[in-house]
């Protein structure tokens, strides 16, 4: 069924956004980003738990970890945690990615982002990945 009004590209344009925002923001990236901000509101105790909370595969989980841990940001040991540095790093993500949501609904009522938010939740779980 097509739909002029619904074009996955719309989506995928966020996603663009979202990473050249992050991007823009000094050694911010969109990989490191995602995973800050697990690690920084979970206890991690594997490579694999970590994949799964990201969403993700194995190998792209192993390559960000390990650039993480180049930069100083993750200690990989009997967990996975962010070092000093990394706890940094991840509240200068949430700060950046607050900045860009609230430039990304200026002008949207709070009711349109409860609409917004029951159909992206309805997506995610039309999907099967929850």
């Amino acid at each position: 069924m097509q739909n002029e009004f619904l074009d996955i590209n719309r989506i995928l344009l966020i996603k663009k956004i979202y990473a050249k925002h992050m991007s823009e923001n000094g050694e911010l990236c969109s990989s490191f980003a995602v995973f800050a901000e697990i690690l920084l509101k979970n206890e991690i105790n594997s490579q694999q738990e970590l994949t799964k909370l990201v969403g993700c595969n194995k190998a792209h989980t192993s390559r960000t970890l390990l650039k993480m841990q180049l930069k100083g940001l993750v200690k990989v040991g009997k967990g996975i945690t962010l070092t000093e540095k990394g706890i940094e790093y991840a509240k200068q993500v949430e700060k950046t990615k607050e900045n860009l949501l609230e430039s990304l609904f200026s002008g949207v009522t709070n009711e349109e982002k409860e609409i917004f938010a029951k159909v992206l939740d309805k997506l995610i779980q039309n999907s099967g990945e929850l």
